[in-house]
């Protein structure tokens, strides 16, 4: 953040982090004009909500694209021996229609559901202890983006409630965060998470008796929940995902005021990136930090 004057208005290039060669910026004005009402609301009007897989954890490590929950999930020995190689067919046949950019979204929607059910199918009728989960993550844990436990820090100290909205299996998402030691008490988790009849297991409890995929999540999944009673009246929002369906997750914000959307594009770029920038304010190309993030709460907090 460059030095200014008081009340002065921030611009886009007094923020250091957006003006970095992986930033792209549509309307320049429409992101400046919500920056400065993110700033001008502060702590008390903010709220964050972010999508799990490859937003808050990094899309590549290493030359590897990161796990996600459910390929993570898949590498615990109690599943069935065919569970792994049912389950990235599913991936290989569904991701791609997820990520397509000629597809709307409503075209899309069916075989996401459909995709959901038949996951659903393959973790069905046989036993499973939890505890696994937390055995398999000492072999196989994806990195957090760079700068996410000073994102979780700054944001637990400010005591800003932060939203994981994710389509992958919750259980995952929450040992994953508590590995990483950001599973604070502000952040809040909402996901298919595991159902069980005694030790077996039935599939996902999901929310409402719906599964969540990329393009039903939204905050009115939650409206009736204990953590819609803590975020009344933050009407403000950082918002980011790394898919376009992740762009609609606070249609639910009741009287919303300023959203900034952050989209994080990493697969065909130059095939996505008209779409990205029609569904998020800033889309951030291959990066693998949380630096614009953190550089915009120094300023709000």
């Amino acid at each position: 953040m460059t030095e200014m004057r008081e009340g002065e208005k921030i611009k886009i290039e007094n923020v250091k982090a957006l003006t970095r060669d992986c930033v792209r910026i549509r309307d320049r004005d429409r992101v400046e004009s919500i920056i400065n009402l993110l700033v001008e609301g502060g702590k008390d009007k903010l709220q964050v909500i972010s999508d799990f897989d490859q937003t808050l954890t990094k899309q590549h490590c290493n030359g590897k694209r990161s796990m996600s929950s459910f390929g993570i999930f898949g590498e615990c020995k109690q599943l069935p021996p065919s569970y792994k190689e049912k389950s990235q067919a599913l991936y290989k046949q569904y991701k791609p229609i997820e990520i397509d950019p000629s597809l709307s979204k409503e075209q899309k929607i069916p075989f996401m559901i459909e995709w959901w059910d038949k996951a659903q199918m393959l973790l069905s009728g046989f036993e499973f202890c939890c505890d696994e989960i937390d055995q398999v993550l000492q072999e196989v844990c994806p990195d957090l983006r760079t700068g996410s436990e000073e994102m979780f820090r700054s944001l637990m100290e400010a005591d800003v409630p932060v939203l994981v909205f994710s389509a992958g299996v919750g259980d995952m998402v929450r040992a994953i965060l508590r590995h990483h030691k950001v599973l604070h008490p502000n952040v809040h988790i909402i996901s298919n998470f595991l159902d069980f009849k005694g030790s077996m297991l039935q599939g996902f409890k999901g929310s409402k008796g719906q599964h969540i995929h990329t393009f039903n999540k939204n905050e009115h999944a939650i409206e009736n929940s204990e953590y819609f009673k803590l975020i009344t009246g933050r009407n403000n929002v950082i918002l980011m995902g790394d898919v376009v369906g992740d762009a609609d997750m606070a249609e639910g914000v009741k009287d919303a005021n300023a959203v900034l959307k952050i989209g994080f594009l990493y697969d065909q770029v130059e095939e996505n990136l008209d779409s990205y920038l029609d569904h998020f304010d800033v889309v951030l190309v291959d990066d693998q930090t949380m630096d614009v993030t953190n550089g915009l709460l120094s300023l709000i907090l």
